[in-house]
C-alpha cells in the first residue's frame, strides 16, 4: 500500500477499499490488513474517518526535505508553504550524559566529573503550522558557544561557522520516548525519524545534537552534487 501511495497510484484524498478487498487483493489475513493499516496511520499515510462518509483515506505525503540542501530545514518547508516557529526550552550548562562525552572523545574514567567539561545544553521545539513538529536537542563543546549555538534546522554550508570543516548526520528510524509522545503528541509506538549529528572543527567535535522528527512532517533525503 505504501509503494502504490508514493507512486501516486493512489492520490491524497482517494478512499482505500474495504478491509475485506484488501484481504483478497494481498492474500492475507484480516489482522494482517488493520496491523498495516494501523502502522500507515501511524505513519500520517492515511487517515481514518468516521460517519456515513468515513472510511479510510490517503493524505497528502509530506514535504520533501534535502539534508544538503543550500538552505536549512526550517527555510526548506517555508518554501512549502508549512509556517515554522521555536520555542527555546532550555538554555544552559548541564553535566554532559555519556553519549555526549563519547561524542566529544571525554575519557570517562580520568573527566567525567572535570566541572570544566560542563557543556551547553539547548533544548527546542520546533512548531509545523501549529503543531509540534521536530524536537532538538544540542550540545555545545566549551569555548565553542558563541559559534554553535544556534538551532540545526538552520544550518546550511553557507552560513556555516568559518572554522567547520565536516557535518555528519546519522539517520534513523525509531519510536518515540515517552517524553517524546508527550512533547511532539504522539500516541504510543510511533515511529519517527532521528538525526544524530556531529559538527566538527577537524577532528574535534565541537556541536552534538539530535532531531527528532516526526513522519508526517517531513521527508529526509541526501543530495550530492557532483560538479
Amino acid at each position: 500500500m505504501r509503494n502504490r501511495i508514493e507512486a501516486r497510484e493512489l492520490e491524497p484524498g482517494d478512499k482505500l477499499p474495504p478491509e475485506r478487498v484488501l484481504v483478497d487483493q494481498f492474500g492475507v489475513a484480516r489482522m494482517t490488513v488493520r496491523h498495516a493499516l494501523d502502522i500507515l496511520q501511524l505513519e500520517g499515510i492515511i487517515e481514518r474517518k468516521r460517519g456515513r462518509s468515513g472510511g479510510t483515506f490517503v493524505r497528502a505525503l509530506p514535504p520533501v526535505v534535502d539534508l544538503n540542501g543550500p538552505v536549512g530545514l526550517a527555510a526548506q518547508l517555508e518554501a512549502h508553504g508549512v509556517r515554522i516557529r521555536t520555542e527555546l526550552l532550555f538554555d544552559a550548562n548541564v553535566d554532559a550524559p555519556q553519549a555526549v562525552k563519547a561524542a566529544f572523545g571525554v575519557d570517562a574514567e580520568s573527566e567525567i566529573d572535570e566541572p570544566a567539561f560542563a557543556v551547553l545544553k539547548q533544548d527546542r521545539l520546533h512548531y509545523a503550522d501549529d503543531v509540534p513538529a521536530f524536537s532538538e536537542v544540542l550540545y555545545v563543546r566549551p569555548g565553542h558557544e558563541a559559534h554553535y549555538a544556534t538551532s540545526g534546522l538552520a544550518f546550511t554550508p553557507a552560513t556555516r561557522p568559518a572554522a567547520t570543516t565536516l557535518r555528519e548526520d546519522l539517520v534513523a528510524p525509531g519510536v518515540a520516548t515517552e517524553k517524546e509522545r508527550e512533547r511532539l503528541g504522539l500516541a504510543a509506538n510511533t515511529p519517527l525519524q532521528r538525526v544524530t549529528r556531529k559538527l566538527y572543527e577537524r577532528d574535534v567535535v565541537v556541536a552534538y545534537s539530535s532531531i527528532v522528527i516526526r513522519p508526517d512532517v517531513a521527508q529526509l533525503r541526501a543530495i550530492t552534487r557532483f560538479d
